[in-house]
């Protein structure tokens, strides 16, 4: 009992052990302070325990997936929600897009797929290559992906094997900084440039769903694309090399280089999966036409590869070590959305931020980042597809006092949504960190680097570029 006891304290005692207690402390406060103010005790509890999790998941308190199943078991226990709505995150296709992910990576890494596809066909150029000539590579191919595959998760599925065949071939060994910076590549790359696209990511969707249902409003590509591309795509793309060139920059082992340089013949097994990923793929981009999910079409392609018949893999050989935990994480992190709107915390919080910013006296610059700013905290909150479906409701009235278009409130959402700062806003970034074992400090100090650097010329570029296309 003695020696429990002084490990209790001594945990306590660590650096993990008071920044848990200054986190539930202000927690603790923040549910207090809510219900004193008159906040009902269900949406006051709801905002304490997100902002417990969210400390937690950013100080690094607890395993990442041991927090989340912290989460789920006080959204259900002491907040009193009902379980559908506290575990819908594991029944989103999201969920189930990042689990197929999983199967379909490790299928091509089974079979060899990856490998021959990096050795035979990119090797050479990649090869022989600097480090920042890898990497804005990887960005470039990740980024024009985005134009044929609108699925941000499908496109890591896709990606994420070959770039990590690419580093086994080139000699980037798993855990080596070099190999940590291209797999970040793949992620951010792929979410950060394409925001600019208008179906390429789910928040853009989002975004432009509800300004059609709430506000009869259409968005277009071109235009979208225009205001856009210049202010977030290019600048964020090019911050983002110069950021993992910095941070990660590494030359490969030649001896591991030359071990894997040999392209070795495909096994039929390597075959099946190049005509399941090719049909997925063709399924992927043309869903305009089908209407059938990407998760649907990607979990059905996974079931396939785990066929016995197909003999490309099974169960046995999935990273379920790595996965599982970042699966629980994903599920967790994707059921925040649901529990902040339906204790009322995400409407209440969208009303305050709203309410709190003096818009009408404010010059347009100024309009344009405080409304950025809104984008960026709800998104903290609830993660980036929900934010926009939290603050659309109250375009009409921020561009009533603003004289701006409803139009023109809703894009400047996408500044702050462009900005992420953690990585559990982004899913393919965790389901890239659980295929590839990246940490969370590398991954957080990626995104916090990119929205420090890039903010201040993002918000200065966009309000000459918006005042030059006559947003205001």
């Amino acid at each position: 009992m003695r020696q429990a006891i002084g490990a209790m304290v001594r945990g306590m005692a660590s650096g993990a052990g008071l920044r848990a207690v200054l986190v539930i402390f202000l927690s603790a406060a923040l549910a207090l302070g809510l219900r004193i103010s008159g906040a009902p005790p269900q949406m006051a509890d709801s905002l304490a325990l997100v902002a417990l999790a969210i400390g937690f998941w950013a100080l690094g308190v607890l395993p990442e997936a041991l927090t989340g199943l912290l989460f789920l078991l006080g959204a259900v226990t002491i907040v009193g929600l009902a379980p559908p709505v506290v575990f819908s995150g594991f029944t989103t296709t999201a969920f189930w897009l990042i689990f197929a992910g999983v199967i379909l990576s490790a299928s091509a890494t089974k079979t060899g797929l990856s490998h021959w596809l990096a050795a035979r066909f990119l090797n050479a150029r990649f090869a022989a290559s600097s480090y920042a000539a890898r990497v804005s590579l990887i960005v470039l191919f990740a980024a024009a992906l985005a134009l044929i595959l609108p699925s941000t998760l499908a496109r890591v599925a896709v990606l994420l094997p070959l770039v990590i065949a690419l580093c086994d071939v080139v000699g980037y060994q798993p855990g080596s900084k070099g190999r940590t910076g291209l797999v970040l590549a793949v992620p951010v790359g792929t979410y950060i440039v394409p925001i600019t696209f208008l179906p390429a990511n789910l928040p853009n969707i989002v975004l432009a769903g509800s300004l059609e249902s709430l506000h009869d409003v259409t968005l277009t590509f071109g235009p979208y694309m225009l205001l856009h591309f210049p202010v977030i795509g290019l600048v964020k793309g090019v911050a983002l090399v110069l950021i993992l060139v910095h941070l990660f920059q590494q030359d490969p082992t030649p001896q591991a280089a030359q071990q894997e340089n040999v392209a070795k013949p495909l096994s039929g097994a390597g075959l099946r999966l190049i005509a399941i990923m090719g049909a997925t793929l063709l399924l992927w981009s043309l869903d305009f036409l089908h209407g059938v999910s990407p998760a649907w079409i990607g979990l059905g392609a996974a079931v396939l590869c785990l066929m016995p018949f197909m003999q490309i893999t099974d169960l046995k050989a999935m990273p379920f070590n790595t996965a599982f935990p970042m699966l629980l994480y994903i599920g967790a992190v994707l059921g925040i959305g649901a529990v902040m709107t339906v204790s009322g915390a995400g409407d209440a919080l969208s009303r305050m931020l709203v309410a709190s910013v003096p818009l009408q006296e404010a010059s347009n610059p100024v309009r344009l980042t405080m409304l950025a700013i809104i984008a960026a905290a709800t998104s903290l909150v609830t993660t980036m597809p929900v934010a926009p479906a939290m603050t659309a409701p109250f375009f009409g009235e921020i561009a009533a006092s603003t004289g701006w278009s409803v139009e023109a409130v809703a894009m400047s959402q996408v500044l702050g949504y462009a900005t992420p700062l953690m990585p559990y806003q982004l899913p393919p970034l965790m389901l890239a960190m659980a295929m590839a074992n990246i940490s969370m400090r590398d991954a957080t100090r990626v995104l916090l680097l990119l929205a420090l650097i890039t903010t201040p010329i993002t918000m200065i570029a966009a309000h000459f570029w918006w005042q030059a296309l006559g947003w205001y």
